[in-house]
């Protein structure tokens, strides 16, 4: 990353940020071979719906549960840095999924990844987006070649964060609203803010789209693991865990509701 204050202005301003060659490529490759490798055990597919490993045949749930590779990109130095310059240094993560969009498919309707934040806004050249505050991020780690259109990139729209409303959950957008495809090498990374309107395009290649999604938050917003009240980090997870990483994955000190 040779810019990092230069992508933190961009992704404030944008509401997303791309950081090319991030993680080395063998890395990626490596974390794209466990993803396969999960996904073609056959409990992913047979587990209890209490287990949720695997949902709408695309997305592999807390991949930080499965091999520690997964788990040490949370707090990946560049990475982690970065994110705690937009959202303080008291976050965590509030969930980690991996993403296998084969050919054909694709999570093709704009969405936001969270509830409406500031609906009171209204994106007009008037409003500083340096001064609406980021509570929720993902962190996209490409793991595969999504270098052209057809392979399904993430798309976004810019500044679409300080709109001040939701995408129509559909596959169009409304008229006037251009987009930006996020096209990627294995081991670039992008920060999209929760608040900004993505999809990921129909995947029209002949090959698999591979994504690992980190989800970072304040530590007011909650962590996303299922069952969620009832959830227990296993101690593996846990195991070597010390500093930062040890916050990072909802462990805080005492605040000011207990």
């Amino acid at each position: 990353m040779n810019d990092p204050e230069g992508a933190l202005s961009t992704f404030h301003e944008h509401g997303f940020a791309i950081l090319p060659s991030l993680i080395p490529r063998d890395t990626a490759e490596h974390l794209r071979d466990l993803i396969e490798q999960r996904y073609q055990n056959p409990a992913t597919h047979s587990a209890d719906p209490e287990q949720d490993l695997l949902r709408g045949g695309v997305s592999l749930m807390r991949m930080f549960e499965y091999d520690r590779a997964f788990r040490d990109v949370v707090d990946y130095a560049p990475i982690a840095d970065l994110v705690d310059k937009i959202l303080g240094p008291d976050c965590h993560m509030i969930s980690q999924n991996a993403l296998r969009i084969p050919p054909g498919q694709g999570i093709t309707k704009w969405h936001i990844d969270d509830e409406l934040f500031f609906p009171f806004l209204t994106g007009s050249p008037a409003e500083s987006a340096a001064s609406v505050p980021c509570f929720s991020l993902n962190v996209m780690l490409a793991l595969s070649d999504i270098g052209t259109v057809t392979s399904g990139p993430t798309q976004v729209v810019p500044r679409s964060h300080i709109s001040g409303s939701r995408p129509p959950w559909k596959p169009d957008l409304p008229e006037g609203s251009d987009h930006v495809s996020l096209l990627a090498s294995p081991g670039d990374v992008y920060l999209v803010n929760s608040q900004t309107w993505h999809r990921g395009a129909l995947n029209e290649s002949e090959t698999t789209r591979y994504l690992l999604t980190t989800a970072y938050g304040r530590r007011f917003i909650s962590q996303r693991f299922y069952p969620f009240v009832n959830y227990r980090m296993p101690d593996d997870v846990l195991d070597g865990a010390s500093g930062r990483l040890t916050r990072l994955l909802g462990f805080h000190g005492k605040g000011p509701y207990g």
